[in-house]
């Protein structure tokens, strides 16, 4: 079934029908694509001492997998070190009274100073 639309107007209300649609549906993509899901995996309240130590496991569509150690009062909020690839997720931890050292079972090391956290 065939139909025939005539009309200037007509076939310029459909292009920029087309336009609108076609954009609309990019950006979804795009946001479907991109924005990280981060679920939080280890989780160490905290206390008069230490920062709170959250481990948050990272999806992207593009991108892979990935971790972050989120240091602070809160999982919402704080100082967020991204694990390089191939370390484990959850280093032994040493906190000092200039910061908090991160140790990794492959000789890994991440300082965090305390005015980063605090």
């Amino acid at each position: 079934m065939a139909t025939k639309v005539s009309g200037c107007l007509v076939q310029i209300l459909l292009f920029l029908l087309g336009a609108v649609l076609g954009t609309g549906l990019t950006a979804v993509a795009g946001v479907v694509m991109f924005v990280p899901d981060r679920t939080t995996v280890i989780s160490v309240d905290p206390t008069a001492t230490a920062p709170g130590v959250y481990v948050k496991k990272v999806e992207r569509l593009v991108g892979g997998t990935y971790y972050e150690i989120w240091l602070g009062p809160s999982p919402d909020r704080g100082h967020v070190v991204t694990v390089p690839n191939g370390w484990e997720h959850d280093p032994d931890r040493e906190t000092t009274s200039d910061g908090m050292r991160l140790r990794f079972d492959n000789g890994g090391e991440i300082f965090v100073p305390k005015a980063s956290y605090s």
